[in-house]
């Protein structure tokens, strides 16, 4: 895991891409009277009428600002006791290109034994996928964008374009890197109602040809660090505030 500033495959990728009838009959004097009744008592049972048969629409509870990616991290959850595949993996709604969707070996890297899948979400990056031939076991969202394109890096995702931030604990670590630095790295507990308690790593890389962000999601923070993801996680960094390397230590 190296210590220079460097875009995601999918921070790459993003650099280089880019609604009648009347009534006649004579009236009585008494007639009137009656008449004014019946129009009232019509307009009574009119509105007693409309009153009840007006259905009451329930009240209903809508995430009125859900996060820009909520479709896909929302599938990535895990219900309890199970774990994800890579079948259903492959289904992941929201993906706008899958670039491989079967678990296979980096053939420009053989030095890294780890298995993966990879599509994108949009222009500027997508998701990639890395486990055992048996089974995933981290899931990346990256994204980039050129500083010529815009020095800002507006396009690149954040937290919030992924997460509910109500779901996100901050967890601190040895490892963590300050967020108003060029190269920032934190780590969460996400915990879905309903779902396993998941971790998550988030990397915001500011480097001279762009912006770059990072974000891995895996049932244990120990997976990230597994040698068979060294070369899949490159943007990862295992040293402290004074970069050196270290074990990363997590506050649970």
């Amino acid at each position: 895991m190296q210590d220079n500033h460097i875009l995601s495959v999918f921070a790459l990728t993003g650099l280089i891409a880019l609604t009648g009838c009347s009534d006649n009959t004579p009236v009585e004097e008494t007639t009137e009277v009656t008449t004014s009744e019946a129009v009232a008592s019509t307009k009574t049972a009119t509105t007693e009428s409309a009153t009840i048969t007006e259905p009451v629409a329930e009240a209903e509870v809508v995430d009125e600002n859900p996060p820009r990616f909520a479709q896909v991290t929302d599938y990535l959850a895990l219900k309890p006791n199970t774990n994800w595949n890579w079948k259903e993996l492959a289904d992941t709604p929201d993906i706008k290109e899958w670039y491989s969707r079967t678990p296979a070996q980096n053939e420009h890297l053989p030095e890294d034994p780890s298995y993966s899948i990879r599509g994108g979400l949009d222009d500027y990056g997508g998701m990639a996928v890395y486990g055992t031939k048996e089974q995933p076991e981290i899931i990346t969202i990256g994204s980039g964008q050129a500083v010529m394109e815009d020095e800002t890096g507006s396009a690149v995702y954040k937290l919030e374009d992924l997460f509910r931030t109500s779901e996100l604990t901050r967890i601190e670590s040895n490892c963590d890197k300050g967020e108003n630095e060029l190269f920032s790295q934190q780590f969460y507990k996400w915990e879905k109602p309903g779902y396993q308690t998941l971790f998550i790593y988030s990397i915001i890389d500011q480097a001279n040809a762009g912006t770059s962000s990072d974000v891995g999601i895996a049932k244990s923070l120990d997976t990230f660090f597994e040698s068979n993801y060294k070369q899949a996680l490159i943007n990862l960094r295992t040293s402290d505030a004074d970069y050196n390397d270290v074990t990363c230590t997590f506050d649970l």
